[in-house]
């Protein structure tokens, strides 16, 4: 018998090695049953799962955690059994808005980029439900945080850091739309608001990124402090301004306006008038939890209360107030 030479055994050896490789890489690995999905246990790309008589083939390898059941994520799982494609995991953004577990920009922190984000694509970014108690916004970007899933709710704005989000928002964040640029504008200037009132508040509602739903309460509350400017003495600083804000509350609030708006506060400037009325009534809002309980505490104090007199006995009819402003602002076409 004729011996092969050594080289061409060795030859043979290295076409069948790479020939054993080459078929296996086209054959796709075989799903593993296993059972009943369950939180915190590690899948493979390909396992099967049973969950609520449906089975689920998993998409992405992962650690599964309590939210995170087949029929929410289907980044994750799709329906039905066999083999398929892993769709490939997109490196996490390093550029975009970061979210954080706790106040001050601590615990754990997820950053995304521009895009909108169901409940589903946020869990599989590796954010539960409900959560968020702190942000971090790059400039000139805008983040819409919604209260419900598909962007339903109630919707909170954010074009700058924030951090702490309130007692509000805190742990409500369900869906969110990320993109670059200011937030966009849906409302229309009510018909009996003088257009130089509606720049004010515009300008106002913009720097708190409201989407201009702020400005339509802006307007009703300067609707009944001051009929539009028409209801003050002579000039508007002879009074207490557009919004009616007392000076011992004014001087209280100086220093917080200034690191808003980037200047002193001038208490001529009607624009100032506003600005300054619209951080407090802001802070009430997100201190008090809605808009009408911001609105009682506006006008009757922090420690307002129903039946509360003020220092000559006279009764502190903030509810009558935030009723006839909230009447107004609905009527704008307010929706929160």
């Amino acid at each position: 018998m004729k011996k092969v030479p050594a080289r061409a055994v060795s030859l043979l050896v290295v076409v069948a090695v790479f020939l054993s490789l080459f078929f296996t890489s086209l054959t796709p690995a075989n799903a593993a049953a296993k059972g009943a999905w369950a939180p915190n246990t590690a899948y493979a790309v390909n396992d099967t799962v049973t969950y609520s008589g449906s089975t689920y083939t998993c998409l992405q390898a992962h650690t599964s955690l309590t939210g995170w059941e087949p029929a929410n994520v289907p980044a994750l799982w799709k329906s039905g059994g066999g083999t398929t494609t892993p769709t490939p995991t997109p490196p996490p953004a390093t550029n975009g808005a970061t979210f954080y577990a706790d106040i001050n920009y601590g615990g754990k922190a997820v950053t995304l980029g521009t895009g909108n984000y169901t409940l589903s694509q946020l869990n599989a970014a590796g954010i539960p439900n409900d959560w968020m108690s702190s942000l971090k916004v790059p400039s000139g970007w805008t983040v819409e945080v919604y209260e419900n899933e598909n962007f339903g709710g109630t919707k909170w704005t954010y074009t700058a850091n924030s951090s702490w989000v309130g007692d509000n928002v805190n742990d409500k964040m369900t869906s969110v739309k990320i993109y670059i640029g200011s937030p966009q504008t849906s409302v229309t200037k009510p018909s009996e608001v003088p257009s130089q009132i509606w720049t004010y508040v515009m300008n106002v509602d913009n720097k708190f990124g409201k989407g201009g739903d702020f400005a339509l309460l802006l307007s009703a509350v300067i609707k009944k402090e001051s009929s539009f400017g028409a209801g003050l003495p002579g000039s508007p600083s002879a009074g207490d301004g557009l919004m009616q804000v007392e000076p011992n509350t004014r001087n209280a609030y100086l220093s917080q306006f200034s690191a808003k708006f980037g200047r002193t506060y001038n208490h001529s400037s009607e624009q100032d008038q506003v600005a300054l009325g619209g951080l407090i009534l802001d802070e009430k809002i997100s201190r008090f939890g809605s808009i009408y309980n911001g609105l009682l505490h506006y006008n009757g104090g922090d420690n307002w209360y129903p039946g509360a007199t003020d220092s000559y006995g006279r009764p502190i009819l903030a509810d009558q107030y935030a009723n006839a402003v909230y009447a107004t602002y609905q009527g704008y076409g307010g929706k929160n």
